[in-house]
């Protein structure tokens, strides 16, 4: 388990190059566009309305914590920027899923070998679409009960102090699970069955989620997360993920490789 959160770093390392490579560089432009939508959003909003929601939530702090009202206002803030952006990215994730299932896909077949049956045709995207939306209305009936629960927590004394903390590791969870699903996706692993491979690593799982949620605090590297997060999540599919949810295929081709 010490191991996971270095497999997370050195996946993302690994992505930079791959994400350049020829075949790769169509992906960029679509996610790039929907992020540039996104930020404008997310900074007209933060703009408006983030201080007030930071005074609301830090209102609920008991005076005798006062002293480390600076560390709870930055971890509050944190959290209100994640989700912030969860709540914009709903619909950018949506809009930028086929894609984002491509690309994953390439990687996988640039990676492995593995020949997928979609083909980036009309049919095969509103395909990916239609499996897609399924999968981000999964997603969001997965998070908003868990989000009110955390919530309804942060009004509970003694208990609201560590609710912050909480949310953010939730909100790292979200993002690992947000870009590892196209891989788990792609090769037909059940909404169930990927959350409960990814809860079998958890250091992996929020050091990814926390390496996303840092990237996207980085003014123009930020337009980018999106595909490396993809390319990394699936890195992470095929080197410890995918013949541990049933991918005979890549055994097969790992024994032969040893004959």
């Amino acid at each position: 388990m010490i191991t996971q959160p270095f497999h997370a770093v050195g996946a993302f390392f690994k992505s930079l190059p791959l994400i350049l490579s020829p075949g790769m560089r169509l992906f960029i432009l679509a996610p790039l566009i929907a992020n540039i939508i996104l930020m404008a959003l997310i900074y007209m909003v933060a703009l408006s309305y983030f201080q007030d929601l930071l005074n609301w939530a830090t209102g609920y702090l008991p005076e005798w914590l006062s002293f480390i009202s600076w560390l709870v206002n930055l971890i509050f803030g944190a959290v209100i920027a994640v989700l912030l952006f969860y709540s914009f990215s709903v619909g950018v994730n949506i809009l930028a899923a086929p894609f984002m299932a491509f690309l994953a896909e390439k990687v996988e077949e640039k990676t492995t070998g593995k020949v997928f049956d979609e083909a980036l045709t009309f049919a095969g995207i509103m395909s990916t679409i239609g499996r897609s939306l399924q999968r981000e209305m999964q997603k969001i009936l997965y998070f908003v009960p868990r989000f009110l629960l955390l919530l309804v927590m942060s009004f509970i004394p003694l208990v609201n102090v560590i609710a912050p903390v909480l949310l953010l590791l939730f909100s790292a969870w979200m993002l690992a699970l947000q870009y590892m699903d196209y891989a788990f996706d792609n090769n037909k692993v059940a909404f169930y069955d990927m959350r409960m491979a990814l809860r079998s690593k958890p250091l992996l799982c929020w050091t990814f989620g926390g390496i996303v949620m840092v990237s996207l605090t980085i003014p123009l590297f930020n337009l980018f997360v999106m595909p490396i997060a993809v390319v990394a999540a699936t890195l992470l599919w095929v080197s410890i993920f995918r013949v541990e949810n049933g991918d005979f295929s890549a055994l097969l081709n790992s024994q032969n490789g040893m004959k």
